[in-house]
């Protein structure tokens, strides 16, 4: 699988429109969120299959959602692009770049900020 943020992949590249969010693991330790989905793969027939949603290296990630029946659905991703930020001051100063993305659901948006992203079976 490629990568988008610092690597390859571009998540422009794919549409997540109608894809519902099942579940949301944060490995802490490793700084990464998994988005298991529901991914259309032939939208004419109706077909689904569960995929993964890799995030990694994360900084942010905030759901501004309604209480909700059922799985969010993604309506969009918007692609903010590479952001900087910093951490600290002087010799304790962080620089960090990371991709920005909104994740548009039914519910609401989720904000995530992440080096890499992959799309991998579940």
């Amino acid at each position: 699988m490629q990568a988008i943020g610092t690597h390859s992949m571009n998540i422009d590249d794919y549409s997540f429109h109608d894809a519902q969010i099942l579940s949301v693991t944060e490995n802490s330790e490793q700084h990464s969120f998994e988005f298991l989905l529901d991914f259309p793969v032939d939208w004419d027939n109706n077909v689904f299959e569960r995929k993964t949603l890799k995030f990694t290296d994360v900084i942010t990630y905030r759901i501004e959602e309604i209480p909700f029946a059922g799985n969010p659905t993604i309506l969009n991703i918007i692609n903010f692009g590479l952001m900087t930020k910093t951490f600290g001051e002087g010799r304790n100063q962080i620089v960090g770049k990371r991709t920005k993305i909104e994740i548009q659901t039914n519910a609401g948006n989720r904000i995530i900020e992440f080096v890499s992203c992959d799309l991998l079976p579940a």
